[in-house]
């Protein structure tokens, strides 16, 4: 009895919606984003980099990493601070009526790091300023035969690269010394 009952409620319900016409749902447009700058997969050796693009409605409302951003026009521009190495911005679109538009763009920050002059220096000294500079370091004996038995804490004869030189972060430098260069 209950399996019937279940059975002509069902059928009720279905015979009910026969005869009507229905229409499916009309989607709503898509807010139209075009980012024109920079070009995705872009290095930098900055640690900021302007993100702009256009909307379309102009009245549409923009947002760069979660931020609102101002329109003109249905153009925007942000300034994004980066991080160093890989970035990943998200850029969303959105108006009323409308389905919201999100794009991405993949910036990669290059940090670069000036290389103090360290040589004459004291080598343990050298050592800690530069691994302080997020470098990598290595050291080589330059002393000759006797440079055991000298007096006084080795210094840096040498560096390589040298003094001056812009590297990445965690960049190998190579320290000849000795304690009579």
């Amino acid at each position: 009895m209950r399996t019937s009952l279940f059975a002509a409620a069902l059928a009720a319900l279905l015979l009910a919606g026969c005869g009507e016409e229905r229409k499916p749902p009309r989607p709503e447009p898509l807010v139209e984003l075009t980012l024109t700058g920079p070009p995705d997969a872009a290095t930098t050796r900055d640690d900021t980099m302007a993100v702009s693009g256009s909307v379309s409605p102009a009245r549409a409302s923009v947002q760069v990493l979660g931020e609102d951003v101002a329109v003109e026009g249905g153009k925007f521009t942000a300034d994004v601070p980066l991080e160093p190495g890989a970035n990943l911005i998200d850029v969303a679109a959105s108006a009323s009526g409308r389905r919201s538009d999100f794009a991405a763009l993949r910036i990669v920050y290059e940090q670069r790091v000036e290389l103090p002059d360290v040589t004459g220096r004291d080598a343990d000294d050298a050592r800690e300023e530069l691994e302080g500079l997020g470098l990598d370091v290595a050291t080589e004996d330059a002393g000759g035969f006797l440079d055991p038995i000298l007096p006084g804490p080795p210094k840096v004869c040498e560096m390589q690269p040298g003094p001056g030189a812009q590297v990445a972060p965690s960049t190998e430098i190579t320290l000849r010394v000795a304690r009579d260069c």
